[in-house]
């Protein structure tokens, strides 16, 4: 069984996002980044179409969410494993691949969704990007923000994404 995936829920993305920003909030840390919300949203992705057969999606190993997130940045496969109760006391194991065919413009929509979400939490910014910057210019900003996001929009993308928000926040932080 092979499952092709060619986008990404971007609403279910957003709520991650927004979660993984929720709960950086409650624990005043920085743990809220890219990578992570498109592991957790892969995994959801993948459980959703599974579970429609009655099949579980095993737990993913740190290495192992490494190869699905690298898996959806090279557009490449990945193997997955499942498992079906059969009864009380028996499972059914088997192996799934999953290919992905996103298109370089829906996952730079993802990451835009992404910045949004966090260009929109101030907590975040301060304590999170902005902390150890000396210099708050939009050029250094959006090659952070290009990095944080895999270099899959550039600064310049960012710069004509998101000019109003950065304007916006640069001002009200110098």
């Amino acid at each position: 069984m092979t499952i092709v995936l060619k986008e990404l829920d971007k609403e279910k993305f957003s709520i991650n996002v927004t979660a993984w920003l929720d709960s950086d909030y409650l624990i005043e840390g920085c743990t809220t980044n890219f990578k992570d919300v498109v592991i957790d949203t892969l995994i959801q992705t993948i459980s959703d179409i599974v579970e429609k057969d009655e099949w579980n999606l095993q737990y993913f190993e740190k290495d192992e969410a490494e190869k699905l997130f690298n898996a959806f940045m090279k557009n490449s496969k990945i193997i997955v494993r499942l498992n079906k109760k059969i009864d009380e006391l028996n499972y059914d194991f088997k192996e799934v691949t999953i290919e992905f065919y996103l298109s370089e413009n829906e996952k730079k929509r993802i990451a835009e969704i992404y910045l949004d979400n966090i260009l929109n939490e101030d907590r975040y910014l301060d304590e999170c990007i902005f902390e150890n910057l000396e210099e708050k210019n939009i050029d250094i900003i959006s090659e952070l923000l290009s990095d944080e996001v895999y270099q899959l929009l550039s600064p310049d993308e960012i710069k004509a994404k998101f000019n109003h928000k950065l304007d916006k926040i640069i001002n009200e932080k110098v």
